[in-house]
């Protein structure tokens, strides 16, 4: 996914974004532990397909929750299977789509303790997400998932010289401000990291979601 984002801005595509109403919000329980967060939204232009990500974001610490959807013709009202970004079958569910939702994707992830920082996160993997009620100008649903466990913790470069600290501390800034998913191009991309596969699970239910936005504008990367 980082790569097709660096690709749409290389070659100078619109990145369209909102203007966010501050009731937008993510919420679930995380291996039982209430959650919530404001919500933003993202939409890139793929050329054929249509991307949407929907996330939580908190800062101090760090705790994201993202619903992703590519699809071909439009969001409708209806139960998608949550699937994971490697899935074998995704070819075969994308044919079988007929212009509804092809794949959907839950992600999550939190800053952990650890020298440098360093992140849990848990990578998409099975369970359902439902949109109960979608227009040209919002998003409301529902969604329940099973994720694996992934570990991403900061290279020692970063660490020794500090850069790694204080682009945690930027980040933060501009997640603070509303603007986190213009920094992010998903939910595991953790800058000078080193990636190891983790033992458990991470699971979430009782997810709800709703975001509602005003005039689309387009920025145009120049």
């Amino acid at each position: 996914m980082k790569k097709i984002f660096t690709l749409i801005l290389a070659l100078g595509w619109s990145v369209l974004t909102y203007a966010q109403t501050p009731e937008n919000t993510v919420s679930a329980k995380i291996n039982g532990k209430e959650w919530q967060a404001k919500a933003q939204r993202l939409n890139l232009p793929f050329t054929g397909v249509k991307y949407l990500a929907i996330a939580g974001m908190n800062v101090n610490p760090d705790v994201q929750t993202w619903i992703r959807f590519v699809y071909v013709d439009q969001l409708k009202p209806g139960t998608y299977e949550v699937i994971a970004e490697n899935d074998r079958e995704m070819d075969k569910k994308a044919k079988a789509a007929n212009g509804n939702v092809m794949w959907a994707f839950v992600d999550y992830t939190e800053e952990s303790k650890g020298l440098g920082h360093a992140f849990r996160d848990g990578e998409s993997w099975k369970g359902t997400v439902t949109i109960t009620s979608v227009t040209d100008n919002s998003i409301e649903g529902t969604f329940e998932a099973t994720l694996k466990e992934v570990n991403y913790k900061k290279r020692a470069l970063a660490t020794v010289s500090g850069f790694g600290l204080r682009q945690n501390l930027e980040d933060k800034a501009i997640t603070a401000a509303g603007g986190g998913m213009l920094t992010k191009s998903g939910p595991h991309d953790h800058d000078n990291t080193k990636r190891s596969e983790g033992t458990g699970e991470i699971t979430i239910t009782d997810g709800k979601f709703k975001v509602s936005w005003g005039k689309e504008t387009a920025k145009k990367d120049k």
